[in-house]
């Protein structure tokens, strides 16, 4: 409808990959409601409306989208990003370790997929789900079975809801970065040479940055027409085989 103004959720929005949706929906116009457990004070914008919200807890979900349905009737785009990460040999690993992660990366995602789709159901407007996977999605990492065992998880989930959700023309799509400089990695900077051996292996050269993830998240928050899909972007980095001559 022409001069409707398009709303989204982007959760896990006050830092990261999910500030940068933020802003580059802004950019373009949206209304947004960030969720999250922490207030972003680097964005002041009328359009911008900011729920504290713990994404692994069902009440403050149901919450956070009854808060939304109370300002406005509908919901084009919803990006699932909140998640978080953690270092621990398997065999070593506790059961409150795996439950924190689990709880927010599958669990807190699984409940703004049903969320979003309910509230785009509802409004019979369609709309576009994405959520924020990994290159663990496909490949596991050490010492982070809980992180790799979430996005797997994840991606199913998104195919899962792409089924289920198409009769709706609700559109359900995943992003899977590699290496991204996000407070996630921060705990890298102790290995010594890891970041360097990264971009080393990576065709394009470089660790990759949140700039270089908006405009196919964006895409994918807006396309018609594409759904169920995982789109990598890692600079290349998924081609470099354990095999490979060249270092």
């Amino acid at each position: 409808m022409t001069g409707t103004i398009k709303t989204a959720v982007v959760t896990g929005g006050s830092r990261g990959i999910g500030l940068g949706v933020v802003k580059a929906l802004l950019d373009h116009n949206f209304k947004v409601f960030s969720l999250s457990r922490n207030v972003c004070e680097e964005l002041n914008d009328d359009r911008l409306v900011n729920i504290k919200c713990d994404v692994a807890s069902e009440a403050n979900q149901l919450d956070a989208f009854k808060q939304i349905g109370e300002t406005t009737s509908r919901l084009d785009a919803c990006f699932i990003n909140a998640g978080v990460c953690g270092v621990s040999p398997l065999l070593e690993m506790d059961t409150d370790e795996w439950d924190r992660v689990l709880s927010t990366n599958l669990t807190g995602a699984f409940y703004s997929l049903r969320e979003a789709g309910r509230f785009m159901r509802d409004s019979n407007s369609g709309g576009n789900i994405v959520a924020c996977c990994s290159l663990s999605s496909f490949k596991p990492e050490n010492m982070i079975v809980h992180y790799n065992a979430s996005k797997a998880g994840l991606r199913m989930l998104v195919e899962s809801g792409a089924r289920e959700l198409g009769a709706y023309d609700i559109r359900v799509n995943g992003i899977a970065p590699g290496l991204t400089q996000t407070d996630l990695i921060a705990g890298t900077e102790a290995i010594p040479g890891y970041l360097e051996r990264v971009a080393k292996r990576t065709p394009l050269g470089r660790i990759g940055e949140v700039a270089d993830l908006i405009p196919s998240i964006f895409h994918l928050l807006t396309d018609r027409w594409v759904s169920g899909q995982v789109l990598v972007a890692d600079g290349g980095l998924s081609l470099v085989t354990p095999t490979d001559p060249l270092e």
